[in-house]
């Protein structure tokens, strides 16, 4: 069958990712993803006041129900399960990193959290017993084309909601990082929600959008960053003992007193609709 003009927009937009060497580079993508498990709870702790209004959102247009079953794909450390298992009847948290379902689950528990249940699998490979009332998903690299968002789709007995960027994100340092080790580096829009958004209305969905900011700031060792950039760039290229160094005096000549303030500027694009056939009950 032929694509649709914002199926094949998409896909250009992806090829153009500095991403795109993700399947090549899948065990140095989960250990990043382990090992930024703990900073990354502590920032959706940060965070979360944004978080719950998406949340609280989704209630008011009834994609979110008290009762629901929950599919949370690309979960993360709990940044919306934690949410949604103060009120839904199960929530299926899935993620491929291991570390990342522990955090969720210790902050579950000190929560007294108890309908939240980790599944570590990938979202291409996974395969549901049942259907659940809301797929959901928020900025994770698995939901990246037509094939993987109708995924969410046929899972959904009813609901779906995919969060994503509303407009390029600043990823602050690593853009300058990544012209001193690697070079220039490609444009891309792969993640903006104009690409779901657009093909959802082609195919006759009926999507709704909102949009969220993420704004915060916070005070990170220069060690700390060093070891997190060091493990990020060595998904894409070999990081020798001369690449740490040009990542530790980008670093310390941006920072105070050996602490480098980390600023997060995100606009999120909360986009919903219903699965085909549905009734609204």
């Amino acid at each position: 069958m032929n694509k649709t003009k914002w199926e094949i927009a998409w896909d250009k937009a992806r090829q153009k990712s500095s991403g795109r060497v993700r399947e090549q580079k899948e065990a140095a993508w989960e250990n990043y993803w382990d090992e930024i498990a703990d900073e990354y709870l502590s920032d959706v702790i940060a965070g979360e006041p944004v978080y719950r209004a998406i949340v609280d959102n989704l209630t008011k247009k009834s994609t979110f129900r008290d009762g629901d079953s929950v599919l949370d794909v690309g979960c993360g450390p709990g940044t919306y399960a934690l949410l949604f298992a103060e009120r839904a009847r199960q929530v299926d948290a899935l993620d491929s990193s291991a570390a990342m379902l522990d955090a969720m689950l210790r902050e579950a528990a000190h929560r007294g959290l108890d309908r939240l249940r980790p599944l570590q699998a990938k979202w291409e490979e996974f395969v549901p017993k049942d259907k659940y009332d809301l797929i959901f998903s928020a900025l994770s690299p698995a939901i990246n084309d037509s094939e993987t968002l109708l995924k969410l789709e046929a899972c959904s007995s009813r609901s779906c909601c995919l969060v994503t960027y509303g407009e390029n994100p600043d990823y602050g340092p690593i853009n300058d990082l990544w012209g001193l080790i690697i070079g220039e580096r490609p444009e891309t829009s792969a993640f903006h929600y104009i690409y779901p958004y657009n093909f959802l209305l082609e195919i006759s969905r009926k999507p709704t959008l909102d949009m969220f900011v993420l704004e915060r700031a916070k005070k990170v060792t220069v060690d700390q960053l060093v070891r997190k950039y060091v493990t990020y760039f060595s998904i894409f290229t070999a990081i020798e003992a001369h690449g740490e160094r040009l990542i530790r005096e980008y670093l310390e000549a941006r920072s105070d007193l050996g602490l480098y303030e980390v600023k997060t500027y995100v606009k999120l694009a909360a986009i919903c609709w219903d699965v085909p056939g549905d009734q609204g009950q």
